[in-house]
């Protein structure tokens, strides 16, 4: 497993799993350079340690990529605050700091990016803005 980060982010319990299987070795600082096929399948990937530069092909039989995510906030980060990586920064209802605008999903602080919980969250933002119209 390459991490591009110099930590896993996932949760403990997962960390935990992938770091009892004795098949899996965790490459942490390391970026992914290149991928090579055969022409006919995928047989190795180059890699870089990000701390000394040493590079090196590791032999494999394929591949899975989960591309790290970046909050896409661009479109409000004159208008609202962000952290350090972008998310937009709400409060446990789903407001920002600016009156009026709300934010829900994995473009904000809320943790555990998952598909459930923007869900959930974007009900939580809609009944808040409710709320407000209604008792302003």
């Amino acid at each position: 497993m390459v991490e591009f980060l110099d930590v896993l982010k996932a949760d403990n319990v997962l960390q935990e799993k992938v770091r009892e299987l004795s098949n899996v070795d965790v490459l942490l600082s390391t970026a992914t350079k290149e991928v090579k096929g055969d022409g006919k399948k995928v047989v190795a990937i180059i890699v870089t340690d990000r701390k000394s530069g040493q590079e090196k092909e590791i032999a494999l039989d394929g591949v899975f990529v989960q591309i790290g995510l970046s909050a896409n906030t661009k479109l409000v980060e004159e208008l609202v605050p962000t952290n350090e990586r972008g998310e937009i920064i709400i409060d446990a209802s789903c407001r920002t700091q600016t009156p009026g605008i709300y934010a829900a999903g994995d473009c904000t602080t809320v943790p555990y990016k998952q598909i459930v919980i923007a869900m959930g969250e974007g009900a939580k933002a809609a009944l808040s803005a409710f709320e407000d119209r209604i008792r302003s």
